[in-house]
Parts: C-alpha cells; structure tokens; sequence
C-alpha cells in the first residue's frame, strides 16, 4: 500500500514508457462536523475508528472544518468562524457530518465512510509530490511546501492550499465527544488557495510560509496540511504533511513493494525479497526517522528483530544487488 516515489530514471532514456514517473497520491479527506451535533457524535467514532487502522493510516491525510450549522455555539467554529464558512461554501455542504472525498462530496450515509468506499480512493499515484516541511521554534514556525512535477500534469485551474491544523484535542463539547481529530485552526493561504504555479517536468516549485501558535492550542499537535486542488472540479492532485515518509529521492532507481509477515508483528517479522539478496537493510518510523535495526539475512530472507520497537507503523527500505526494496509494518 505504500508507494512512496516509484523512479524508472535509468531506463527513461530509452523508452516513454519506462520514463514514467509517479507519487503516491494520499487521500484527503475534508470532514465537515460540528462539535454541538449529536448526529456527529454518534456517527465520527465509527468514522475515525476506520481511518485510524494501522494499514489506512498513513494513507490518509484528514482534516475537520467546523460550520455554524446545525449550531453556531460549536466551540471550534466560534474559534474561526469566518474560515470555517469560507472553507464549507467551496462545497454544496448543508449538513454535519459530510465527507468531501479528494474533492468529491458524499451523499449522508451511515456510517459516512464504509471501508469499500475508502479501498476505492487507495492505491492511486498523482503527478505531483508535495513535500512539506516546517522549521524553527516551538511557537514560531516557518514553512516550506515543495511541489515537485514527476510526471506531465493536466493543464487546469490549480491552486495551493495550507491549512493549520491541530492533530488531537482531548476537550469534551457540547454533543458528548470528547477527542477531536485534526482540527482545522487557520489558514496560510486563502481559503480558495493561492495561485499554483505548475512545475516543469523533473522541476521543483517552492512556496513558504510562517505561522505562530495560538496559546489555546498544544504545540506538540500542530502542523501543516498542504494539498493542490483543480478549482473548477475540485479534484485534489496531491496533498502533504511532515508526516509524510521520505525513504527515496530522484536519484534512486526503481523502488519495489514487498510483503512483511506477520503483519501486525510482536517479535520477529520477515521480508522476502524472492530472487534477490540483501546489501544493506534500513528502517524508518511512519514520520521518516531512521530507527536503530536489528536483522540477519540469508539468501533472499531478511529477518527483523522488532521487539525494543516502540508501538507504531514502519517502513523498511532494503538495498539489493537488483535493486531497492520498501515494505510496511505495524509492531504490537
């Protein structure tokens, strides 16, 4: 499921086709809810439950916006309204809870997300990768957005959009709930985005920003949510965070998925790399940091040892004699 960059640039010379370059595309997921509405209440739990799964985690990028309807007491509405009603009028949204699916509005439902319906916005590659990264103090941030052009990008209106967003709130609100996901804070943009220039193919563009944080909101839960959106249809192109695992650039060649098991793992899990032989074995956390690895490898097989890992989702990047390998897993 992890498709972070996939580079064919040693053959690109040769043949269009293996030219092709592409990005993991993330789904973005625009919530609308209201923290004063029991329909809210008693539908988001089942909602977050789906979305905060090990295996769709780092597949999806949220963020919940907060209208005045059906009622305008919703602490984190009060707390920017003006954005909140900007943000719910690029949609026909008229009800709390809807979803915005990469740009598509989906009709009320129950629950407001089936795991069908998400399996279907997974697996996709965009164009574009959108790199982001934040710097400075704690209360005091800088940003940089880079958007880097992998493959030809469809001609259309784009535009940029950064959000604030605060990642987990524990407050209990009028409606009974009493965590709040990804909260959308503020905007550094407009609403409506600033204009996206698109890149050459193979270039880069760089956009910065800056931002303080409110005394009201944790500083260790605040980031940045960038994403590029087509304005007349809406569609999203590409979205990103810090969040997002690096574990390639443009200068490696061809990376390959394969299976770690079990998956989830408590002790020992396994890689196969089938025909190849491992020359050098990496692991990184869901965030990019390279973690400290404990392995031994025979002939194709790769045995990890994870038990002093943490909790959490991890990526292992392996270096064969045919090439470069990245596989996910989640430790008990």
């Amino acid at each position: 499921m992890k498709k972070i960059l996939v580079f064919m640039l040693l053959f690109g010379a040769f043949s269009p086709a293996f030219g092709q370059v592409t990005a993991k595309k993330y789904l973005l997921i625009e919530h609308f809810t209201n923290s004063n509405c029991g329909v809210c209440a008693s539908k988001n739990p089942t909602f977050f439950n789906l979305i905060n799964q090990a295996q769709y985690a780092d597949d999806v990028h949220h963020v919940a916006i907060h209208p005045m309807f059906p009622y305008p007491s919703c602490v984190f509405y009060q707390a920017n309204t003006a954005e909140n009603t900007a943000w719910t009028g690029l949609y026909p949204v008229s009800g709390t809870p809807t979803i915005v699916l990469n740009g598509a509005i989906q009709n009320p439902s129950t629950p407001i997300l089936t795991e069908a319906k998400l399996l279907t916005y997974l697996n996709q590659t965009s164009p574009l990768h959108l790199k982001v990264t934040e710097t400075g103090p704690a209360n005091a941030r800088q940003v940089k957005i880079t958007a880097k052009a992998l493959d030809a990008i469809p001609a259309g209106n784009y535009k940029l959009h950064v959000a604030v967003v605060e990642k987990k709130i524990n407050q209990q609100t009028g409606n009974g709930e009493t965590v709040h996901h990804n909260v959308f804070r503020k905007m550094l943009t407009a609403v409506n985005g600033n204009t996206f220039t698109v890149p050459a193919l193979g270039e880069t563009e760089e956009y910065e920003f800056s931002y303080s944080v409110a005394n009201n909101w944790n500083v260790d839960e605040v980031y940045v949510l960038a994403f590029v959106k087509e304005a007349d249809t809406k569609v999203v192109l590409n979205s990103g965070t810090r969040f997002d695992p690096v574990l390639t650039d443009s200068e490696d060649p061809a990376s390959k998925q394969v299976q770690v098991y079990p998956n989830p793992v408590s002790g020992t899990a396994i890689v196969d790399l089938a025909v190849d032989q491992a020359v050098s074995v990496e692991l990184f956390s869901i965030n990019g940091q390279k973690c400290e690895l404990s392995y031994h490898s025979q002939g194709s097989i790769i045995t990890l040892d994870t038990q002093h890992l943490p909790t959490g989702t991890y990526l292992v990047k392996a270096t064969g004699t045919q090439g470069i390998y990245v596989g996910k897993f989640v430790k008990h």
